[in-house]
């Protein structure tokens, strides 16, 4: 089946804080544009557990504030289109995007379709996935109510998503590949004082024992090759994001790792007309209030650009 043809001035590729924070930038000033995103709006905060650092809120549950993201939408009349990019390329001085349902050509693109978890690549993570492997403790946490898990990782998405679970579950083993975490030193005292959490450092998980369902875990010590095997119904590897840019397909724009680097002040690419924002970037803070203004200085740029 062929697909429908359609234009406008801008396409906004993703629907989480920076995606959002540019589409009502352009709105208030009255852009022609659209906004595609195959996922539920907000992003990555849809999965988060709580969220202590956006201004305005108090440790608000990551779904409530991406809901309210979603409010700011509705309440001016902004409409996502639900389809998945599959391709961005660009054609002279228009850019085309094509999506699971439909071609769009465009003066202008935002990339702003954020990151996804990374895999430890080990023997069977794919095939336990759902079957005691998880990479979101707020959607699954539940599921382990009462029972032993252990999470991998350590950065602040690791911990945060640790103390969720520490409310939930009988056992928690937080195993992380150094000594010192990288995350804030807030959430790893709040960990550390924990009654039902075990730090395990430096250790690296080195494979999923299991077949048809999730058994334990064998880690390793860094330092001294020390083997533990944990016997746990529930595995969180939680080690960092990949940047969701498989869809373009325009040489010169992604750096080693897949990521977009831009002009910070503009945050157009190294190809003209194309910009992008939030997690997509080669940024080692990833922050909702930061991703959001990326999204109102990629919004007031596309403007200056349209006007050439």
């Amino acid at each position: 089946m062929s697909k429908n043809l359609k234009t406008h001035d801008v396409i906004i590729i993703g629907a989480g804080p920076a995606g959002i924070g540019a589409a009502l930038s352009l709105h208030h000033e009255g852009v022609d544009f659209a906004i595609l995103e195959y996922s539920a709006p907000g992003g990555k905060i849809n999965v988060a557990p709580r969220v202590d650092n956006y201004p305005g809120y108090t440790k608000i549950p990551g779904p409530d504030l991406a809901f309210a993201f979603y409010e700011r939408l509705l309440a001016v009349g902004i409409q996502i289109n639900g389809e998945e990019v599959i391709s961005l390329t660009k054609e002279g001085n228009k850019f085309k995007i094509e999506t699971d349902q439909n071609i769009y050509e465009s003066k202008a693109v935002l990339v702003a379709s954020g990151a996804q978890e990374k895999k430890l690549g080990l023997p069977k993570e794919e095939e336990l996935f759902g079957k005691g492997i998880s990479y979101c403790a707020l959607c699954d946490g539940h599921f382990f109510k009462d029972q032993t898990v252990v999470v991998v990782g350590g950065g602040n998405s690791a911990l945060k998503e640790s103390l969720h679970l520490a409310g939930l579950v009988k056992k928690l083993y937080l195993v992380h590949r150094r000594r010192e975490f990288r995350g804030l030193n807030k959430f790893v005292k709040e960990i550390e004082e924990l009654g039902n959490v075990e730090i395990l450092t430096p250790y690296i998980a080195t494979e999923i024992i299991g077949d048809d369902q999730l058994k334990a875990l064998r880690i390793q010590n860094v330092d001294t090759d020390e083997i533990k095997i944990l016997e746990v119904d529930g595995f969180f590897p939680l080690v960092g994001l990949n940047p969701n840019t498989t869809f373009v397909k325009i040489e010169g724009i992604l750096d080693d790792y897949r990521y977009i680097p831009v002009d910070n002040k503009t945050m157009m690419s190294p190809v003209e007309g194309l910009f992008a924002a939030g997690d997509v970037l080669p940024r080692i803070i990833k922050q909702i209030y930061l991703s959001e203004h990326d999204g109102k200085v990629a919004a007031k740029s596309i403007i200056e650009y349209l006007k050439k």
